[in-house]
């Protein structure tokens, strides 16, 4: 007998993970209509899951390296909102073929299908399961407090902006010491936007995408998740000092150095 679909119990705490991390993302304003998508390698949990008789679509470009794994992803026209209640309509189970030139779709009742940035999200798993072993989440979502830092040009470029975001917040360095990569305005969806995102994440665990969104990677979802909120927290704290009328003063240099002495694992 197949168990196929969701009626695999060992993707039940994914499922869960996925939909607290939706209600909180349409919670921050971060998720307007169907905005962002999320997805996790779920290959450790659905060992014995038979996806033989279920659909195969091809996939292009192939990703032989992620032959054999299985992912879960928010299915295009999702709405975070509705994840947040029962996150499961609105979810793919996903197994890339063995030549990695197609994927098996096991779907709900009602077949959904998954994102339109699949292409993406495959391409840093590919990154992920080759250079950084251990993580296997991705998040993507329209984060207003960095989109809002895109727009000012001072601030478009990966040295300028991790330098604003460290000296607001002590525990923004402390926990994204990688920073955040800046990538400059790209049509969403493309292939250009995939690669220069997949080779950004190499050396960081979060981008922006200039006036769109932010991409983030994590063991887990709800540690992805966290490295936004703790960059959205950071933007936030210059954004209402600036809406007060003034210029935040900022943790200097100095300081910034001290931070880094005290913390060697920086």
């Amino acid at each position: 007998m197949r168990t196929s679909s969701f009626q695999n119990p060992g993707l039940s705490p994914l499922i869960n993970e996925i939909g607290i991390t939706a209600r909180a993302l349409w919670q921050k304003g971060w998720a307007e209509r169907n905005a962002g998508n999320i997805s996790v390698n779920s290959s450790r949990e659905t060992v014995g899951t038979d996806f033989r008789d279920v659909v195969e679509r091809p996939l292009q470009p192939p990703r032989p390296l992620l032959s054999g794994n299985s992912f879960l992803l928010t299915s295009t026209g999702s709405r975070m909102r509705e994840l947040a209640e029962a996150a499961e309509n609105g979810l793919c189970l996903i197994r890339i073929n063995e030549s990695g030139t197609g994927y098996f779709q096991a779907c709900p009742e009602n077949p959904v299908q998954p994102t339109s940035e699949l292409p993406s999200h495959l391409g840093i798993h590919e990154m992920l399961l080759k250079e950084k072993p251990g993580y296997s989440a991705i998040v993507h979502t329209h984060c207003t407090e960095l989109i809002a830092l895109t727009h000012i040009r001072n601030y478009c470029s990966t040295a300028t902006l991790n330098r604003l975001l460290w000296s607001m917040h002590p525990e923004t360095m402390l926990f994204a010491p990688r920073g955040i990569g800046f990538i400059p305005f790209t049509v969403p969806g493309t292939e250009k936007i995939g690669k220069v995102t997949v080779e950004l994440l190499r050396h960081h665990d979060i981008v922006v995408w200039e006036k769109h969104g932010v991409m983030a990677i994590g063991r887990t979802v709800s540690e992805a998740f966290d490295l936004v909120d703790l960059m959205a927290k950071a933007a936030g704290i210059f954004l209402t000092v600036r809406n007060a009328g003034y210029y935040p003063e900022g943790l200097s240099d100095g300081q910034l150095a001290q931070i880094k002495q005290n913390n060697p694992s920086i």
